[in-house]
């Protein structure tokens, strides 16, 4: 009995930012890489949990790729529907060249995207200025509340039995 398939890292760079480029469609993502569509959807489900992302560079390099491809194919397509536009009916290469300059468009901002999720935390000089900030408004606090105190009585408490 076969083990699951393993793939790299760069492999799901690419499944991500095709993902991305057919608009979290799972079953064509499937079908354009050969890999079960439960693989990816296991795959999305743990990059929405952002769990498991790609690497940034990992990304940056497979949405280049594929950016890179399908603007050549886009490009390709316009030359052609130029050549048909007197004489044939050019309905699909309409259709491809939309299609391809919608992924284009989406694939574009997959790696800004994953930036986006990532939270990152302030610097220790940030957090000891907001601390200093914080202690600064305490004090004014604390003086204002004494200015405010005209009389006071110390009352000591009954022992505790």
């Amino acid at each position: 009995m076969a083990g699951r398939a393993t793939y790299s890292e760069d492999a799901k760079a690419k499944v991500f930012a095709a993902l991305a480029a057919n608009d979290g469609n799972v079953k064509r993502t499937a079908r354009d890489f050969g890999i079960p569509s439960s693989t990816i959807r296991r795959w999305r489900d743990d990059w929405e949990r952002e769990k498991n992302l790609p690497s940034q560079e990992a990304l940056e390099v497979a949405t280049n790729d594929f950016l890179t491809e399908a603007k050549e194919v886009r490009n390709l397509a316009i030359a052609e529907l130029k050549r048909k536009i007197p004489s044939a009916n050019v309905s699909q290469l309409v259709a491809t060249v939309g299609m391809l300059t919608d992924k284009v468009d989406r694939v574009e901002h997959v790696s800004t995207q994953v930036i986006d999720h990532k939270i990152s935390l302030p610097s220790s000089e940030e957090i000891a200025e907001a601390l200093r900030g914080l202690q600064q408004v305490a004090l004014e606090a604390a003086a204002r509340r004494d200015e405010e105190i005209v009389e006071a009585e110390l009352v000591a408490l009954p022992a505790a039995k």
